[in-house]
């Protein structure tokens, strides 16, 4: 019987937490033609930034106006999942666009994308919040 031969450096997350993954949320089942790279929330980074989005998160919880605070907790929302994104492009074999233009990356782009298609951002949040996404040699999609 042939032994299975495991590397357990294949194991390690942290450099592909931090160099990013490329993975395209499916919503439904139905793959959303965008893939953007993905961090995972373990990086020293991405980590530093939950605490200032927190931060920000309990200053929010003081307004007055529920409304008003509703609103700013989910842009802060999509601020935050949008920070652990490096990277957008078309899935293989789609042409994806907005507004007619091609997708660029842009902090401000990820950030109004997530805020208005929540669905998305929570498939990345998922994403980046699963460590085992980031095990070196595993395909994502």
């Amino acid at each position: 019987m042939e032994k299975r031969v495991v590397h357990i450096e294949d194991f390690f997350t942290e450099k592909y937490e931090k160099e990013g993954i490329w993975f395209e949320p499916k919503i439904r089942g139905i793959s959303c033609g965008i893939q953007f790279l993905v961090t995972g929330v373990g990086t020293d980074e991405n980590i530093a930034n939950e605490e200032r989005f927190s931060k920000t998160r309990d200053e929010l919880e003081e307004m007055k106006d529920p409304v008003e605070k509703v609103k700013m907790l989910k842009k802060l929302d999509a601020q935050c999942i949008a920070s652990f994104v490096k990277g957008i492009k078309a899935a293989e074999g789609c042409e994806t666009d907005f507004g007619g233009k091609p997708l660029e990356y842009s902090a401000p782009f990820i950030e109004d994308l997530f805020y208005n298609a929540p669905l998305i951002k929570l498939e990345v949040a998922k994403f980046a919040r699963d460590k085992a996404n980031f095990i070196k040699g595993k395909k994502n999609s």
